[in-house]
């Protein structure tokens, strides 16, 4: 299959679907221009599509994982919630496309269990963001942070810094640019595709552990955002009844929630803008490589994230949450040469869509056979129709409970968003349209008791054969923590 299109798959780890330049809800600066600074993906939608209500099916990073290498949805993939069980698949994307004639390539994370399982990639060098290169650190090697102390004689690590790996609190790197895990990871997969088979397509996937913290971009990334003014966090009118009791009065830096001074919170913002920035430059020395080789145009390029970060919105932080800075996530995909003609690129679709569409999207893009056990849906259905009627009515997402009995969650989104907590049945409505940063719920308000009645009724119907008791049929039922275990 040599004429078949290449493979891009980019990936990046807790990345907020509104900080791309090209998102509609992308934050605006003084003079009403984009301010999230991301040209390279932006540009890659003139010949393809933004999705602009791209959700994760779960909002941390294993389960979401899973659900995105599988195609399938959290119940259909053991993806509920965070844990450490083995990744055993029936099938997979890279394994599909492997057995399909593919050279299957992975730079930076997979998160998978256990870490060196390469789950149909032939070929990986990983940064599990995780361990240590000693044997026993955590019983496998990271390449990158091996590397990292070769390269530095031991001198550094690459959290010398002393900021922890979930910490709200930032700061710029602290070694040499290129030594930044961002740009090993760009290096990387550029000598992938230096040694690919040439005789195959490939599908080279790279993953990158930021926006993720630690929040520590390079010099040059911290200094195009430190200075300027950037969005405050929005706090709804439901947060201080929901979440002011559990507020620290001196929060832990990995608290997942923390109503923190505004000079911290501009910072750890402009730092994970900067982490963005980053990302996006360092996208462009692949792209160029691509196009040194000629094949740029013969590459199907899919770029998304796992899940979201709150940044301090709503007095939240890091994730697992249904919010949109948790669950909405970026998602684009510029289209091969091949694939272009007759189709309207430069689109921006705003059916909801999610993690489980990647698998069948790039299977339908290279004309192989979809796994029967597949629950999304290809994307290039609504690139050719926008408007199609077969889509599905509601995303649905879910997580059960890891910092507090108040984050477990079921959610549906459409034009509103519907959440329900299954161990404390806390309601919540949300229009997206005219309050896009869910700050007013309407559940007591009687101009939406349709609205939320009619998908209650639909949540109470997709959860009624679920084995942990979330719904009889007629009612949503409230459960306990052991219903995930």
């Amino acid at each position: 299959m040599p004429d078949a299109p290449n493979v891009l798959f980019v990936m990046t780890d807790q990345h907020r679907g509104d900080t791309l330049g090209a998102d509609p809800h992308c934050p605006r600066d003084q003079d009403d221009r984009r301010l999230i600074h991301t040209p390279n993906l932006d540009n890659l939608v003139e010949d393809g599509a933004l999705f602009s209500s791209a959700y994760t099916p779960a909002p941390t990073c294993v389960p979401a994982r899973r659900c995105l290498w599988t195609g399938r949805e959290p119940a259909n993939c053991d993806g509920t919630y965070y844990h450490g069980r083995e990744w055993d698949f029936d099938h997979s994307l890279p394994r599909t496309l492997r057995d399909a004639g593919y050279q299957t390539l992975l730079s930076g994370k997979t998160h998978s269990r256990p870490a060196r399982n390469h789950f149909g990639f032939e070929d990986m060098e990983i940064h599990a963001a995780l361990g240590s290169p000693r044997p026993g650190g955590r019983g496998f090697t990271d390449d990158y942070i091996e590397w990292l102390e070769r390269r530095t004689d031991g001198e550094y690590d690459e959290n010398a810094h002393g900021i922890d790996r979930n910490s709200w609190d930032p700061r710029p790197w602290h070694g040499e640019e290129c030594e930044h895990p961002t740009n090993w990871t760009t290096t990387r997969a550029i000598e992938h595709l230096e040694k690919r088979d040439p005789t195959r397509p490939f599908f080279l996937t790279v993953s990158y552990v930021r926006p993720h913290q630690p929040f520590d971009p390079p010099q040059p990334y911290w200094d195009m955002y430190i200075d300027r003014e950037l969005p405050d966090p929005v706090v709804g009118d439901w947060v201080d009844q929901r979440y002011g009791h559990l507020i620290p009065d001196h929060p832990n830096p990995d608290a997942w929630v923390a109503d923190l001074p505004p000079t911290i919170i501009h910072r750890a913002r402009a730092a994970y803008y900067g982490c963005v920035t980053h990302i996006d430059q360092q996208l462009n020395r692949i792209f160029t490589a691509l196009r040194n080789m000629g094949e740029f145009d013969n590459t199907l390029i899919v770029f998304t994230a796992d899940h979201g970060e709150m940044l301090g919105d709503h007095h939240h932080w890091r994730k697992t949450y249904p919010w949109e800075a948790s669950a909405r996530i970026p998602m684009l995909l510029r289209l091969p040469a091949s694939l272009r003609d007759g189709v309207e690129t430069n689109q921006t679709v705003d059916r909801p869509v999610g993690l489980e569409d990647v698998m069948p999207t790039i299977l339908d893009a290279v004309n192989v056979d979809i796994p029967d056990d597949v629950d999304g849906q290809s994307l290039l259905e609504l690139v050719s129709d926008p408007e199609r009627e077969d889509w599905r009515r509601f995303y649905h997402g879910e997580h059960g409970p890891t910092y507090h009995e108040k984050t477990a969650c079921q959610y549906l989104v459409d034009d509103m968003k519907y959440v329900w907590n299954p161990m404390t049945d806390e309601e919540y409505l949300f229009d997206l349209t005219a309050d896009p940063d869910e700050e007013t719920n309407l559940v007591e308000d009687a101009a939406y008791a349709g609205d939320l009645q009619e998908r209650r009724e639909a949540l109470v119907d997709r959860l009624a054969d679920r084995p942990e008791g979330f719904s009889d049929g007629d009612t949503l039922s409230t459960v306990s923590a052991e219903a995930w275990s």
